[in-house]
């Protein structure tokens, strides 16, 4: 979800360099020493826990890449995963920040270096260099870091030490990006606590007066790769990107509660974004794709594949906040499944966005649970849902919504009242799975807000038993759709098209499965040579040049 301080970590100090040589045999060794560290993790903070991902190899050698093995430069690896205990004599475990920090220090194109944490450190926050060209590679489970209490920092992010908020926009993105980051089979446990005991001993669980933690930040970079990472219990967004471009993010496990707690956190801008195969249980946003934050920028081409959500929302993106305007483009999601609070995708935050803010958005072959599907409160281009199974359950609405009926596309429970304009909206073989007697709909227009166009290639309602039909598919309270297109629509659970007195604010019905669907359209609304039942005669009929005409004629 949105950060209000929109916090930048940036610069570089310099510190003293270290290398070391892969040497694979050692490795293996160094894994068999830690024991049952590295073969499981138990329960954490309530709805928390640190799954196993297995044991990892260590990195092919790469010719020119400098390896650095944490047990060899003196860390202590003594930290539980857990609580950041000792653990092997209970008490306080060693800080192996420092030495980290000294030996990664000299980074950089020239001499890229990789760390590899063969063991479980007690950090007090890794500064790395802000250019890139570095990465850290664990040896699964067991492997990894935790947070020192009283860090008041982010867990790992590249830059100095210090974290420097800026407003939203106020300073520009830089120019020239850094590169090379990879980040490999390990844990970090963000110890976000209670804003006492945790990372932040503030009194604030999210960061300070002037900003918020994160578990991992990455900023002004191309080229990231981040795989096999379970990241937990961080203060804010568990990884946070900024001006960022070229990110792929795979097999990875992100679990948080609590607000602000954002899985894969993007400020604009950002680009060429491959999110695959990670597993989300946040307490707030999965993704968020959030273009005013930051340094502020467009967001383009995301795509987001194979993952599975419990969380608030499934995605959040948004790209103004009434001032800044920004776009997002070319977003795919396909193959998920979950379970989403309270809406699976919000387009928009605010209103008075861009027309056509968010385009390209196209959701396929998902399997999602939750109030909403589409949060709409920003102007839309072209959205297309294909072979999405939608199964509608209820949600926290705020006081000022009157209406609470889940649907595929209204506005989200806790952000109403704002007006949109979408540009198109196509269904291709979507289903509402209703497994309790509910009230539902495909589509609430309210606050003046407009569709351009909607087009239905195959759409149905399925009852999980003998529930009551739904009263329409539309519920146009306050809205316009400029033209309805269907072409294939199973009818049979719903009553009628549109809600009473809704086809006034219709502007025209076109397909070829509107006849097919029983239902009576007004002969006013209709496209000329499109089959249909009047709503004046109850007949078979069809326009030609305006006037209507029995059916076959």
């Amino acid at each position: 979800m949105k950060n209000t301080m929109s916090t930048v970590t940036h610069a570089c100090k310099s510190l003293m360099g270290r290398r070391g040589f892969l040497q694979k045999a050692a490795a293996l060794a160094a894994g068999s020493a830690f024991g049952s560290s590295l073969v499981s993790c138990a329960h954490l903070e309530p709805g928390i826990s640190i799954p196993c991902l297995g044991p990892a190899e260590p990195p092919e050698p790469v010719p020119g890449m400098t390896y650095i093995w944490a047990s060899k430069i003196g860390c202590a690896l003594d930290c539980d995963l857990r609580d950041g205990s000792n653990k092997y004599q209970g008490g306080s475990a060693t800080d192996d920040g420092l030495r980290i920090n000294t030996a990664m220090a000299s980074a950089t194109a020239a001499n890229p270096i990789t760390l590899i944490i063969d063991g479980s450190a007690l950090i007090s926050g890794l500064f790395l260099p802000a250019g890139g060209y570095w990465s850290i590679a664990g040896l699964g489970c067991g492997t990894g870091f935790f947070v020192k209490t009283g860090t008041n920092n982010d867990g790992i992010h590249n830059g100095s030490s210090e974290v420097v908020s800026i407003d939203t926009g106020a300073v520009p993105a830089p120019a020239l990006r850094g590169r090379d980051v990879t980040l490999s089979n390990f844990t970090l446990n963000g110890n976000g606590a209670n804003g006492i005991d945790g990372d932040s001993t503030s009194g604030i669980r999210q960061g300070n007066d002037s900003a918020w933690f994160f578990g991992i930040s990455l900023i002004n970079l191309d080229n990231i790769t981040i795989q096999n990472l379970v990241v937990v219990n961080t203060p804010t967004y568990h990884i946070r990107f900024c001006n960022v471009g070229a990110v792929t993010v795979s097999g990875c496990v992100l679990q948080g509660v609590g607000d602000n707690t954002d899985g894969l956190h993007f400020d604009g801008p950002a680009n060429d974004i491959l999110i695959s195969g990670c597993s989300f249980a946040m307490g707030d946003d999965s993704i968020a794709l959030n273009c005013p934050e930051g340094y502020s920028g467009n967001i383009s081409r995301v795509t987001v594949t194979n993952c599975t959500f419990n969380s608030l929302s499934l995605m959040r993106l948004y790209t103004t906040t009434g001032g800044l305007q920004f776009t997002i483009d070319t977003v795919s999601v396909s193959n998920c499944t979950g379970t989403l609070t309270e809406t699976a995708f919000f387009i928009g935050l605010f209103g008075g966005s861009l027309p056509n803010a968010v385009t390209g958005l196209t959701i396929s072959d998902c399997n999602l649970t939750a109030p909403v599907l589409l949060g709409v409160t920003e102007c839309f281009g072209s959205v297309m849902l294909t072979n999405v199974d939608f199964t509608p359950i209820n949600g926290s609405w705020i006081a000022s919504e009157p209406n609470h009926v889940p649907a595929l596309l209204r506005p989200p429970p806790a952000f109403a009242g704002q007006t949109f304009i979408g540009s198109s909206l196509m269904l291709q073989n979507c289903q509402i799975l209703r497994n309790r007697n509910m009230d539902v709909a495909g589509l609430i227009l309210e606050n003046n807000s407009a569709i351009n166009y909607l087009e239905i290639d195959g759409f149905s309602l399925q009852n999980a038993g003998s529930y009551a039909k739904v009263p329409f598919l539309i519920d146009i309270e306050q809205g316009s759709i400029g033209q309805l297109a269907i072409n294939s629509l199973q009818s049979q659970n719903i009553v009628a098209p549109v809600s009473l007195g809704g086809f006034s604010r219709v502007g025209l019905v076109s397909g070829t499965g509107v006849l097919a669907t029983g239902w009576e359209f007004p002969d006013a609304v209709m496209a000329n040579g499109v089959p249909y039942i009047s709503a004046t005669t109850g007949l078979p009929s069809v326009k030609i040049n305006g006037v209507v005409t029995p059916f076959p004629s």
